[in-house]
């Protein structure tokens, strides 16, 4: 069977598709064949790095608009001034950052990169650029539920934190929280991409096959730790915004 599969990339897809990745896994292929292959799978593994970008550049949009109307109502408090105008001027350095990294990535989607080349230099922005927006992510997500907080529960101008040490500490332990969640992310995203490269290095899919069989085995508990780390996180924001 292995010594017929001369094939066109339509039957490659669905060859994969049907489960029999097997007869696969040994075969050796065509660069063409595998570019037209893996392109879809490089682009669905970056596709959730990417929207991690979007999200948080929407969540920096909205700490912009809260810190707007906070700064309206301490506009008498000097104190409060001197904290929501850095963190306005601040955010919008987030956001530009935003769109500077997401410009960056997607010119390596041009056709002026081979696949090979395309998937090295995303590899090295996501291993430098994106480990940077990771915590910007983080910083920017308790601006937004700061922002949320100081506008509900300001009173004629004043706004009091009856225990700021502990809401230093959960300020702190939600930073590392929501950083901890975008690095596994980061971590199963380029895992995955790495292995699509060594595949296309390699002129085969063994990579591929054993990335397609510890999807499955390992897929409960992705999703275990998805729903306890969103718990973690929702408690911790609770936490940090009634304090």
């Amino acid at each position: 069977m292995h010594e017929d599969l001369n094939m066109e990339n339509g039957d490659l897809i669905r060859i994969w598709n049907e489960g029999n990745q097997e007869i696969l896994k040994d075969r050796r292929f065509e660069r063409s064949e595998l570019e037209a292959f893996l392109k879809p799978k490089v682009s669905k593994a970056t596709l959730s790095l990417n929207l991690n970008i979007f999200v948080y550049m929407a969540v920096q949009l909205a700490a912009m608009v809260l810190i707007g109307f906070d700064l309206y109502g301490y506009r008498s408090n000097p104190v409060m001034l001197k904290v929501l105008i850095p963190m306005f001027i601040v955010c919008s350095f987030f956001f530009s950052y935003g769109v500077f990294l997401l410009s960056y990535i997607w010119q390596f989607n041009r056709g002026d990169f081979d696949l090979v080349t395309a998937i090295n230099r995303k590899l090295k922005a996501y291993r430098r650029h994106y480990e940077a927006w990771m915590w910007i992510g983080a910083v920017s997500s308790l601006f937004l539920s700061f922002a949320l907080n100081t506008l509900i529960d300001n009173d004629q101008g004043t706004f009091r934190i009856n225990r700021p040490v502990f809401f230093a500490v959960i300020c702190l332990l939600v930073i590392f929280f929501i950083y901890g969640v975008q690095k596994i992310a980061q971590f199963i995203a380029v895992r995955q991409i790495r292995v699509y490269l060594s595949d296309l290095q390699n002129d085969a899919l063994e990579g591929s096959h054993r990335l397609e069989k510890a999807k499955r085995k390992y897929l409960v508990v992705y999703l275990i730790i998805a729903i306890i780390l969103t718990i973690t996180f929702i408690w911790g924001i609770i936490k940090a915004t009634s304090t």
